[in-house]
């Protein structure tokens, strides 16, 4: 009798260890599962804060042009933080860029600056230095698109920069490009509004020798290109800005007629003046719902 109980007891005293081995595992395996969960949790919540980039808006002044050209407009565009001023790009007459100010991939919709220090320079020059700055961009900070501004003698350099080398691979693409007050087919106004350069249904009744090339190799842009041509007529009689006429500002659309999208809007008034075109707040909203709407 005695062995029977001392044989009850060890089987008794065996059912109680493995009991609660078996009961630490499950809670073992309950309590890796719910931090399993938890961090799973967590890291799904982290994802959806990610910040997505933004691209970029390169500014570029006209002949002359000096660093208030555009940047009185950058800072109203950076205004309340809807867009952040970022790199100033300063290009030697030898082409050679310094760069100045902060590069932040994560900012909201930075704004780049892009000064010439020779500011009265030809096409063929500025074109040339339009590509080193591209090239900055894509090799030093990485950047894979851009959208680009150009006021004046700006906008013409840009079209001529598409025209030359937006196909290579070592550049941004350009997505987006506003044209302000640009003299495409040169600079000849009239007191009356009329010139030999006026527009017709088919295009300019004369091409002077920059527009002809620009219509020549229209077809070097790229044809996913979005265009904003913005023209300024001060009602005066000359159908201009003062320093633009109209027909030559709105000859950029037998220019850009293959690319995937080509609005040109005319603002009239004192402030539609050459110079003061920039400074236009209408011209400010129109940009900006362009860009980033």
């Amino acid at each position: 009798m005695k062995r029977i109980l001392i044989a009850f007891s060890i089987l008794a005293v065996f059912a109680i260890g493995f009991g609660f081995i078996f009961a630490t595992h499950d809670a073992t395996e309950k309590e890796t599962t719910t931090t399993s969960e938890i961090k799973k949790t967590t890291t799904e919540g982290t994802a959806t804060k990610v910040k997505s980039i933004d691209t970029p808006t390169l500014f570029l002044h006209g002949y002359a042009g000096t660093k208030n050209s555009l940047g009185h407009m950058m800072d109203r565009l950076s205004r309340n933080g809807d867009a952040t001023r970022s790199l100033v790009l300063s290009v030697s007459p030898e082409g050679n860029v310094k760069a100045s100010g902060d590069w932040d991939k994560f900012a909201t919709k930075p704004l780049i600056q892009i000064l010439f220090e020779d500011n009265k320079s030809s096409l063929t020059n500025q074109t040339i230095w339009l590509q080193n700055v591209m090239r900055t961009l894509k090799s030093e900070y990485h950047i894979p698109t851009v959208n680009v501004v150009g006021h004046s003698m700006g906008g013409v350099d840009w079209a001529s920069y598409l025209e030359e080398a937006s196909d290579k691979t070592d550049f941004p693409t350009v997505t987006k490009l506003v044209t302000i007050g640009a003299p495409f087919n040169g600079l000849t106004i009239g007191e009356d509004g009329t010139t030999a350069y006026d527009l017709t249904e088919n295009g300019p009744k004369t091409n002077t020798e920059r527009y002809q090339n620009f219509i020549t190799n229209k077809k070097a842009i790229p044809a996913t290109l979005q265009v904003l041509n913005i023209a300024g007529d001060v009602e005066d009689g000359t159908k201009s800005d003062t320093s633009v006429s109209l027909a030559s500002a709105l000859s950029g659309k037998f220019i850009f007629d293959q690319v995937a999208s080509y609005k040109e809007m005319v603002f009239t008034g004192a402030k539609a003046q050459h110079s003061k075109l920039h400074e236009n707040k209408d011209v400010d909203a129109a940009v900006k719902e362009f860009l980033w709407s």
